[in-house]
C-alpha cells in the first residue's frame, strides 16, 4: 500500500515506498529497453492513485505483448527478468519483495485501456497508469467483490468523465451491467 495524491499527480510517502520505487524502476527499464512496449499499471495500485489509500498485496501491470505469426511471445520478457535474478512465485514475478503480476492485455477493452493510459511521475520515474473510466470497465467485466468495492471507491472519490465512461461501457457491452450495478447501490 502507498499513499497517492491525485491532484498533484504524484505518489506520496508511505512505508513501502522503497519497494514500489524499485518495482517502478524495473518496469521503466523494461519499457526503455523495448522489452515492455505498451503497458499500464492497473488493479488496486491504479485505483489508489485516484482514491484514498487501502491495503493491497501486489502490483498489476497490463501490457500488450508482441506477437509472432499470431502467437503471443513472452520469452524476451521473462528472459530479461530471470537474467536480472528475479524469481517467480505462482503467477507473480517478485521484484524485491513486491509481487508483480504481468497481465497480457487479452481483450479489446484491456488493449484499448493500455493504449489510453496516462503517464504519471513517481519521483524521477515515469510510469503509465490506466484511466479511472477504463478501470471501472475492467472491474465491471471481472466483477469480483473486491472489484465492486474498487468501482464504488472510484465513483465516490474520483472525477469521472461520464461521457467517456458511457462510451467505453457501450462499446464493450457493459452498459446494462453498469446500470444494474448502480441500481443495486
Amino acid at each position: 500500500m502507498f499513499k497517492v495524491k491525485h491532484r498533484s499527480g504524484s505518489f506520496g510517502k508511505e512505508i513501502k515506498e522503497k519497494r514500489v520505487e524499485k518495482a517502478f524502476k524495473i518496469i521503466s527499464r523494461l519499457h526503455k529497453e523495448g522489452v515492455l512496449e505498451e503497458y499500464a499499471i492497473g488493479g488496486a495500485i491504479a485505483t489508489i492513485y485516484y482514491t484514498e489509500p487501502f491495503a493491497t498485496y501486489d502490483l498489476d501491470i497490463f501490457f500488450i505483448p508482441p506477437e509472432e505469426q499470431g502467437i503471443i511471445v513472452l520469452t524476451p520478457f521473462y528472459d530479461f527478468l530471470t537474467k536480472e535474478g528475479y524469481k517467480t512465485d505462482k503467477e507473480y514475478i517478485l521484484i524485491g519483495e513486491t509481487p508483480i503480476q504481468f497481465i497480457p492485455a487479452a481483450t479489446a477493452l484491456e488493449k484499448e485501456a493500455v493504449r489510453h493510459a496516462v503517464p504519471v511521475q513517481y519521483k524521477d520515474i515515469q510510469v503509465n497508469i490506466l484511466r479511472p473510466e477504463y478501470l471501472i470497465a475492467i472491474f465491471l467485466r471481472v466483477f469480483r467483490l473486491k472489484d465492486r468495492e474498487k468501482i464504488v471507491r472510484l465513483l465516490e472519490q474520483t472525477k469521472i468523465d461520464e461521457k467517456l465512461l458511457s462510451d467505453i461501457l457501450t462499446r464493450h457491452g457493459l452498459k446494462e451491467k453498469f446500470e444494474n450495478f448502480r441500481g443495486e447501490r
